[in-house]
């Protein structure tokens, strides 16, 4: 009995934290050596309450609406002299409205912004690949100068 309720809360806690793993590893080619590039994206949800409680008999009109946004951290290496470290950030990569409470609707946000994990991925590598020319353009400015 006592395993069927530890398997049970394990298989709840699980399926209550959705984890949207967003990670990325970009290696590319340059003159000083190879650029290694790591990403790591989280998202954040921000919801506002919007609408009234309705009185007795009247219906509510109380929503939430929410709002993901991406935020994704940059660390690449460029050969054996260079660190650097960038943010990005994307707003609206999913958005949506609730009936309700925000308080009462914060797990099915969770889920539909796990839901929404490939369009999500998309936005992440779109963010990714805008920062191709700015990691270059580190890596140029410190390559030594092959002018004579």
């Amino acid at each position: 009995m006592k395993y069927r309720v530890l398997a049970g809360l394990a298989l709840g806690l699980g399926l209550a934290s959705p984890a949207l793993a967003l990670e990325h590893e970009v290696v590319i080619d340059h003159v000083t050596g190879p650029i290694a590039a790591d990403y790591r994206g989280s998202v954040t949800v921000e919801t506002d309450q919007v609408g009234t409680a309705g009185a007795p008999g009247r219906p509510s009109t109380l929503r939430c609406n929410w709002t993901a946004k991406l935020n994704v951290e940059r660390v690449a290496r460029v050969g054996e002299t260079l660190r650097s470290q960038r943010s990005l950030t994307q707003d609206h990569v999913a958005s949506g409205s609730r009936p309700g409470w925000c308080e009462t609707n914060a797990r099915a946000i969770d889920k539909l912004v796990d839901s929404r994990r490939d369009t999500i991925r998309t936005a992440m590598l779109a963010l990714v690949e805008q920062d191709r020319a700015t990691l270059l353009a580190e890596a140029d400015n410190v390559a030594p100068s092959t002018r004579s």
